[in-house]
């Protein structure tokens, strides 16, 4: 397995992946997604030529910024997400910014496709440092995670 930036194709892969995550994306989710990708930096592991997972990161004021990822189910917890992040790490190092944010629902929140993506990045060594209240209307609470780099 590699990690590299996405090509087009790619890209196109990773959204087709994040539609069948549908417990974590929802079709306003995937249109963000999209957006997203155009406007930020994209990478993917990948073998043979397919595209097990993707990471759209960005940076703002000193942090590196985690914006979505998702590996495709049918192999969740065999590394490809540990991979990514680790991959983020090292740009993050490289670019000698302070620290990698990602935003998720909160531990308050029992869904349980959440519970499984904050013990990840808990395990990832991310601690949570801001509740964030929802802004609009519909939209979910949010938690900001912190990894120190």
């Amino acid at each position: 397995m590699i990690i590299k930036e996405a090509t087009t194709r790619e890209k196109k892969e990773a959204l087709k992946i994040a539609s069948h995550l549908n417990e974590w994306f929802t079709p306003e989710g995937l249109s963000n997604i999209k957006l997203d990708f155009k406007m930020n930096s994209v990478i993917v592991a990948v073998e043979k030529s397919n595209v097990l997972g993707f990471l759209c990161y960005t940076s703002c004021c000193g942090k590196m910024i985690l914006l979505w990822m998702g590996v495709e189910r049918n192999i969740q917890r065999k590394g490809v997400g540990k991979a990514l992040v680790n991959w983020l790490e090292n740009e993050t190092k490289k670019l000698k910014l302070y620290s990698i944010e990602v935003e998720t629902l909160p531990d308050e929140d029992s869904y349980e496709p959440y519970k499984l993506t904050r013990n990840f990045y808990y395990k990832q060594g991310f601690k949570r440092v801001l509740y964030k209240k929802a802004r609009v209307e519909g939209w979910d609470d949010q938690i900001v995670l912190e990894k120190i780099i």
